[in-house]
């Protein structure tokens, strides 16, 4: 039923390019021959599984296209001129990402370590406590303080 092609990632479904979704289509294609009691007996047993995962893989397929779809209006509405980035905006962003690291730069070194092991490099809470030999408590402190701070600048940034 599945078919898999080689691909530079190791092997993938050949249909829906994906191998969650393939495993997904082929429990919703046992449990949708699970449910069948025919009647009476299937002729072609093999061509029957065939073309019940068919109808499911092109289902699925159809749903997708119909969501892109709509992720791409959607993109359109809410995105429209972002990318038209001016050198003015360009401008302006550079020096608004300077003021952000001058006041990232005011911190203490504790609280600016936290704060990026955090946001930027997206480490959670209890992992940077543990790293770093403190509690949940004191790495919440060091990242509302250096927010207070970023909060405290962000009227002073250009829009």
């Amino acid at each position: 039923m599945a078919t898999f092609a080689r691909s530079g990632r190791g092997w993938r479904p050949a249909r829906t390019g994906n191998r969650a979704a393939a495993e997904d289509l082929v429990q919703d294609a046992w449990l949708k021959l699970e449910a069948a009691r025919p009647e009476q007996a299937i002729d072609n047993p093999v061509g029957y599984i065939t073309r019940v995962a068919n109808n499911l893989v092109a289902d699925h397929m159809r749903k997708e296209r119909r969501r892109a779809a709509i992720d791409g209006e959607i993109a359109d509405l809410l995105w429209d001129d972002v990318d038209a980035v001016s050198p003015e905006r360009a401008l302006i962003g550079r020096e608004n990402l300077r003021t952000v690291r001058a006041a990232l730069d005011e911190l203490p070194e504790k609280t600016r370590r936290i704060f990026l092991m955090n946001r930027i490099e997206g480490i959670p809470h209890r992992r940077i406590a543990e790293r770093l030999g403190i509690s949940d408590e004191a790495v919440y402190y060091h990242i509302r303080r250096a927010l207070e701070q970023l909060a405290a600048l962000r009227d002073d940034l250009v829009d």
